[in-house]
């Protein structure tokens, strides 16, 4: 491998500090010690690399790391090749602000930068560090998705670097079954080395900032939800967090919110009076305009940095805030942050995005087989020790299996899981649904012998 007549960068664990530089990960729990390590520089570097690692006998596993976000190891690999796009991470919007194309080892804060500059916008992340591969490949909700749909329905073309080394330029019109396949099977066909987005216009300034209720008051909170939901439009969203913020550590309710196309203020405090104005009020209220995207997504530097490295995520859907599920969730959550000191940081987020837009795209669509109106959640367990690492992995489970469950109690659908936030032991029918077929026969096409095995894997039918 380190012989290779390519221009990017080969490293192993000889290479000292750029080595472990690019092992790190979002939580230290995904981090593996690769044999190998290659950071190309072209689309035309990848190829000599599938190559080489599949010529070996055994075959070396390969690893695509876009930003490394997911909490699993499917960025890494033990004692494989990790193909590293970090210096593939340029990002160009076209002379008419209609689209623009991302290269797949860019942040969501490195389009934000050029978003931001030029007064457009394009649906993503509501996070800097979270990689634009990923996060595509497995949908992409984010604070523009109540007016304009996910990233997937966004999504105009892509280049795709085959396991065969061949490089191929996928959209409706070309490779469109490779184009299906992308937009929500994960990255199971390929390493998508660039991404071109439809572009909107500039959706600031925005009504963003915290919101913070005592936890005891969980009830109250959940009927000023229940009430807010009826007038709910798409360009206002919140996150709701359960969580023990420093330095006190208390349960709280923390709201998230984001308002979209507010120049003065006027529609914010409008929108949030009845978190202001109800049975409860706030004990924190810091809500106020920001101006684009680049700046809400910076917003949890400062609580992340001081979170524990070690950190499993899960997520899931649901149908509808049901108070029964969320006081479920509530209770589960303060009994095991109260239980041991070291895994007091985990929390639970509930994202309340109007999901019509979302529902206007079939669920055959693409590979995402909940089309019908719903929200995600997702649950961090973070722990201090590594004595209380499999404490955290259990609960995570237990609180999206809880969801899952009384989800379809209440609402009568079985959402399933939600790939982006699955870890890859679930099954994969409880995924794609009735999409599965379609997606191993794709998988079949272009990865028949599954070099690509990491993530959420699709069996080919040979």
């Amino acid at each position: 491998m380190e012989n290779l007549s390519i221009q990017g960068q080969v490293l192993t664990p000889q290479s000292g500090d750029a080595y472990t530089t690019a092992l790190r990960r979002n939580s230290d729990l995904s981090v593996l010690p690769a044999k190998y390590i290659v950071q190309p520089v072209l689309y035309e570097d990848i190829p000599p690399v599938i190559a080489c690692a599949t010529s070996q006998s055994p075959p070396l596993e390969i690893a695509v790391k876009g930003g490394g976000a997911h909490s699993a190891t499917w960025a890494s690999s033990n004692g494989g090749v990790v193909i590293d796009l970090s210096k593939l991470n340029k990002v160009t919007l076209a002379a008419d602000k209609q689209s623009i194309t991302v290269q797949g080892g860019a942040y969501w804060g490195d389009v934000y930068e050029v978003t931001s500059k030029e007064k457009v916008d394009v649906v993503g992340s509501p996070l800097w560090f979270v990689g634009v591969g990923g996060y595509t490949l497995g949908g992409g909700h984010g604070p523009l998705s109540g007016e304009h749909g996910l990233a997937v329905d966004n999504l105009l073309s892509a280049t795709i670097v085959l396991a065969d080394g061949r490089i191929v330029k996928t959209s409706s019109d070309e490779e469109p079954d490779l184009f299906w396949a992308i937009r929500g099977g994960g990255g199971q066909f390929g390493i998508a080395v660039d991404f071109t987005f439809k572009v909107y216009p500039y959706a600031g300034p925005i009504g963003a900032g915290m919101m913070a209720y005592p936890g005891s008051e969980i009830a109250q909170v959940l009927k000023i939800i229940t009430d807010w939901k009826k007038t709910q439009t798409p360009t206002e969203r919140f996150t709701m967090n359960f969580s023990r913020p420093a330095p006190h550590f208390k349960p709280t309710i923390v709201i998230l919110p984001t308002v979209l196309h507010d120049q003065d203020g006027s529609r914010t405090q409008k929108i949030l009076a009845p978190f202001r104005e109800g049975a409860v009020k706030p004990v924190l209220d810091k809500v106020g305009l920001v101006p684009d995207m680049l700046t809400v997504s910076h917003a949890a530097d400062a609580a992340i940095a001081a979170a524990p490295r070690s950190l499993v995520i899960r997520g899931t859907l649901i149908s509808d805030f049901f108070p029964e599920l969320l006081l479920g969730v509530y209770e589960k959550w303060l009994a095991f942050t109260e239980s041991n000191e070291d895994v007091r940081a985990s929390a639970v987020l509930f994202d309340l995005t109007s999901p019509h837009k979302l529902a206007e795209i079939g669920s055959a669509d693409t590979p995402l087989k909940n089309r019908e109106p719903n929200y995600w959640m997702a649950v961090q367990g973070r722990s201090k020790t590594d004595a209380s690492v499999e404490a955290a992995r259990e609960f995570t489970a237990d609180i999206v299996s809880f969801v899952r469950e009384k989800n379809a109690e209440l609402s009568g659908q079985d959402l399933g899981w939600w790939l982006t936030l699955c870890q890859g032991n679930e099954k994969p029918e409880d995924v794609f649904g009735t999409n599965l077929p379609r997606l191993r026969e794709l998988k079949t096409k272009y990865d028949p012998k599954k070099v690509w095995s990491k993530g959420f894997v699709i069996e080919p039918l040979v």
